[in-house]
């Protein structure tokens, strides 16, 4: 399908979608007054681009390097596997052989065939306590930058997240209007640690 290692430096991305309705569709999704969507929208665009991250698929700047992929590592409790993974063919099909995957997994089969599919289930993507992301940026500047865009990104959406009562404004809207019952306010940050 994709090369990690090419991937990784260029990016992989749609290109027949309007990226900044889908930045746009969300925040109004989370509550943010109608009024002040698209100026939140391009707040956290220019944001974006003060840190060096390309936006521009969003209607921004593209980076300065030309080195616009991400890698993304997700982090599964092993009980969950099964859950929220499965084995996939390439463009993902169902690969029946290397299933079920925690199966794989934990047998000794190579890793260098296949691939698998998540599903981000928010009831597990929610709580840090259940999965736990990790992200490498090709671009040097982004990637140097990225904590400091992740507390100043935090900060400007502190008008949807800062307070438990907003963080569940927001949720409801994510859950397209009913809490599930485990749902928590708490601020997710503090479980650092997996």
């Amino acid at each position: 399908e994709a090369c990690t290692a090419m991937v990784f430096i260029a990016g992989y991305s749609c290109k027949d979608l309007s990226f900044r309705s889908v930045l746009e569709n969300l925040l109004e999704s989370c509550y943010v007054p109608k009024p002040k969507v698209r100026e939140l929208a391009g707040r956290i665009i220019a944001l974006s681009e003060k840190h060096g991250l390309d936006v521009s698929q969003f209607g921004g700047k593209p980076c300065h390097s030309g080195k616009a992929g991400h890698l993304l590592q997700i982090f599964l409790r092993r009980p969950l596997i099964d859950r929220l993974a499965y084995a996939a063919k390439p463009y993902g099909p169902i690969d029946d052989d290397r299933m079920p995957l925690s199966t794989w997994m934990n047998s000794n089969q190579s890793f260098q065939v296949g691939q698998a599919r998540v599903v981000a289930h928010p009831k597990y993507f929610m709580r840090a306590d259940k999965v736990r992301m990790y992200v490498a940026s090709a671009d040097p500047t982004f990637h140097q930058n990225r904590k400091e865009f992740q507390k100043e990104l935090v900060n400007l959406l502190s008008m949807i997240l800062g307070e438990p009562e907003l963080r569940q404004r927001a949720a409801s809207g994510v859950y397209g209007g009913s809490l599930p019952s485990w749902w928590s306010a708490d601020d997710q940050r503090q479980h650092e640690r997996f």
